[in-house]
């Protein structure tokens, strides 16, 4: 059977498509090389970082008059090939990465997001080189430390926020296990928004877990195991009360799998989205567009689950239509008993 284009877009990325979409993007890079100055320049004045602060609190206004999601994901892949088509060392990229995370956490946060969780290392990254490792844990170092400033500053936009580190951390080094705990104790009393960074992660990894310690509960305490359920299974997980689901699932780079990551929490109404556009360059405007889509079709399923029809409601809207609802001919009343006139019997 074949399947309609954009299905297998979807679904394989035909060369056509990937062929235009590779010569359009080597169009606007020259255009936007010779642009970036001028708006660099731009950008320095006063009155356009006004302007561009109240378009963006506009946009947010309008967002936050429908549904947002209460937990929002993101798979950050393409920094290393940022770098590349930078002309820029990979450490560069990892960097541009983390600040492009930032940027999306101010947003998130001012929108109404309660939760972002961030790919940030899988454990499989540990086969890259030795020098990259070691780059990208010290640069993670670096970031706790300016994430749990932020935190904790009254003045900035990322207040009351908690951190949280989860994965594997007995692969990671005695001396970032006791930051990781520190930083977490620091930004404990956040509740308004909270960001967790998956440090070494899988989602098998996670699971596996989950059932190792629930199986040692349930040894040590036969109670335990009667009054264990799904619900409270999914609670034991790293990401704890945000485990049960991911509204939305956005990976980065054009590639199109997860990646062990969000197994147990992409069900249901879970939306995934997958984008070509590199990490460092995803900025708002994108994740305004992935969450307006979010909202737009969350709205439709609600509405279709409460039973309102937007074509019935238009049309009896119309001036010329009837004000009463349509009325059901099994809901009519029995017909009276027929009695001839002239004696006649049937």
């Amino acid at each position: 059977m074949r399947l309609p284009n954009y299905v297998r877009f979807r679904l394989t990325g035909p060369s056509k498509e990937l062929a235009r979409s590779s010569r359009v993007n080597a169009y606007f890079k020259r255009i936007k090389d010779k642009v970036m100055p001028i708006l660099i320049w731009l950008a320095s004045f006063r009155v356009v970082a006004w302007l561009h602060e109240s378009l963006q609190n506009i946009l947010i206004g309008v967002i936050r008059v429908g549904p947002v999601p209460r937990h929002v994901s993101f798979i950050m892949d393409g920094n290393r090939r940022y770098a590349k088509k930078c002309d820029m060392p990979i450490k560069k990229g990892h960097e541009a990465g983390g600040v492009a995370l930032l940027n999306l956490c101010y947003a998130c946060k001012r929108i109404g997001i309660k939760c972002v969780s961030a790919y940030a290392f899988s454990i499989e990254n540990f086969n890259r080189p030795k020098e990259e490792v070691e780059t990208l844990t010290n640069m993670f170092s670096a970031k706790l430390d300016e994430f749990c400033d932020r935190a904790n500053t009254l003045s900035d936009p990322l207040y009351g926020s908690r951190l949280r580190i989860v994965g594997d951390h007995s692969l990671v080094s005695a001396d970032m296990r006791e930051k990781i705990k520190r930083v977490e104790r620091l930004t404990d009393n956040g509740d308004d928004f909270t960001l967790y960074i998956c440090f070494p992660y899988t989602s098998r990894n996670d699971i596996y877990h989950t059932v190792c310690g629930s199986i040692e509960k349930s040894l040590a305490d036969r109670a335990y195991a009667s009054s264990l359920t799904v619900a409270g299974f999914t609670r034991s997980m790293y990401l704890e009360e945000f485990s049960n689901n991911c509204d939305l699932l956005i990976r980065t780079s054009g590639h199109m799998r997860l990646s062990d990551y969000m197994l147990w929490q992409s069900h249901e109404n879970s939306e995934i989205l997958f984008t070509s556009t590199l990490w460092p360059d995803f900025g708002f405007i994108r994740l305004y567009l992935a969450l307006l889509r979010w909202s737009f079709f969350t709205n439709i399923q609600r509405y279709n689950e409460m039973g309102f029809s937007l074509r019935r409601k238009l049309y009896h809207s119309l001036p010329f239509v009837s004000g009463h609802a349509p009325v059901s001919v099994d809901s009519l009343p029995s017909p009276p008993i027929a009695i001839s006139v002239t004696g006649e019997s049937e």
